[in-house]
């Protein structure tokens, strides 16, 4: 006898358990899996000084300050983030509150924005990170607005007019608007928000009295590209909201899993400089408190700006070859993806051409589901576009930052699923 919520709940699917990856000597028929953003190029780095810094005080075996951060590590972040985000106006450590990952602190930002009973709701661009779905509306009952904005013109000053009419239609239908939710950088289309575009969708949520939330956990994910000129990363932090935007209204998300290869320290941050906004955020982190050893381990990195400084070097050279080896080794077997941006662990392929129609009835959306099972039956996993919200039907994200080795067996995989379907 469980309630209705857990009913759904039980419907919703997780990780739990042996992963059978692959690897070419172990576990050569092991699954190759494009599923989670996480820079692997970088792990032998990061546990390298996990390793050599883990002598723990022994007060960090209880409670100690609390919920929301240390005081050390929250300094250590403000510092961090002044130095790379350059914020038109310091960051204070009392601006960043922490909890266990940047997907806790989703929800988190739904409840503070968001009274469900009240028909409230949050604006989305589509296509947009798939957990979306889940990390805002789970638990918390709230209901999303998306907006189709297109692949090409996300980034553009022009997208501002799509959020409007998605903001009216909603309204038209008794929803009311709370907040907008961006992925600077982008996911899945790996590419940067201008700050004209910024601008633009700040005075947009200035004129509508909402809240704008900018996601920005690959920040300093962003590498060069080899063909021409590159996107640059421009935190909404970084802009002046004199004669734009209350700065209340405005919030950012960060955390060490992606540009420190840290998801499995669960840790991750909210910036804002709304005080009854932060005092909420801090109320909720008795439920989604960090670990006092990964605050710690942490601290001691960010402290370390010198190693920072190598580190980001080093990984984004990594990046900008990976990048580069899964664009040949995609155009060699005739795939095409999306040709833009330079920031991220992930590329938008565009497999409709490929798509088996003829046994779905036309149903672009199931042959889409069918696909993925195939590529699951083959031994490769990848996410597909419509949790993504994809404007169409055939699109995956493939996450290229894993072992070469990896990299090549999963593509001859997805490579044979595809001759079986042309």
């Amino acid at each position: 006898m469980i309630s209705r919520r857990a009913a759904e709940w039980t419907k919703v699917g997780f990780n739990h358990g042996a992963q059978n990856a692959y690897d070419p000597v172990n576990n050569p028929n092991g699954i190759v899996s494009f599923v989670n953003a996480e820079n692997w190029l970088m792990t032998e780095d990061v546990t390298d000084f996990i390793n050599t810094h883990n002598q723990f005080d022994k007060l960090l075996t209880v409670y100690g300050e609390g919920f929301t951060g240390t005081r050390r590590l929250r300094g250590a972040m403000a510092n961090h983030l002044n130095r790379y985000f350059k914020p038109s106006q310091g960051i204070d450590p009392e601006q960043i509150t922490f909890g266990a990952g940047v997907t806790s602190l989703n929800e988190v930002c739904a409840m503070i924005t968001c009274d469900p009973d009240s028909h409230e709701s949050i604006l989305l661009g589509r296509p947009v990170y798939g957990a979306f779905a889940f990390d805002l509306t789970m638990r918390t009952g709230v209901e999303l607005e998306y907006v189709d904005v297109g692949d090409t013109d996300q980034f553009t000053p022009d997208c501002v007019a799509a959020y409007e009419a998605g903001f009216e239609a909603a309204r038209a239908r008794g929803v009311t608007i709370k907040a907008l939710i961006l992925c600077n950088p982008h996911n899945p289309l790996g590419q940067c928000y201008p700050r004209e575009t910024l601008i633009g969708l700040m005075r947009f949520c200035a004129a509508k009295g909402i809240h704008l939330i900018s996601d920005e956990i690959y920040a300093l994910s962003v590498y060069k590209r080899r063909d021409g000129p590159s996107e640059e990363f421009t935190s909404v932090r970084a802009i002046d909201p004199t004669g734009i935007i209350d700065p209340s209204q405005v919030h950012v998300l960060y955390g060490m899993s992606k540009d420190f290869s840290g998801a499995g320290m669960r840790l991750g941050c909210v910036v804002s400089q709304n005080a009854d906004f932060t005092k909420a955020a801090r109320a909720q982190c008795r439920f989604n408190s960090p670990s006092q050893f990964s605050m710690d381990l942490a601290a001691k990195l960010l402290e370390d700006q010198d190693y920072v400084a190598k580190f980001l070097e080093k990984s984004q050279s990594l990046l900008s070859q990976a990048r580069s080896l899964a664009e040949d080794l995609l155009t060699e077997a005739g795939i095409q993806f999306h040709q833009k941006g330079n920031a991220g662990f992930f590329m938008w392929l565009d497999l409709m051409p490929y798509l088996p129609l003829n046994e779905t009835n036309g149903d672009g959306w199931a042959a889409e589901r069918l696909l993925s099972q195939r590529f699951a039956e083959a031994g490769v996993i990848m996410s597909a576009g419509g949790p993504y919200k994809a404007p169409s039907p055939g699109r995956f994200r493939f996450v290229f930052c894993i072992k070469e080795d990896a990299m090549r067996e999963g593509v001859k995989r997805i490579s044979r699923v595809l001759a079986q379907n042309s």
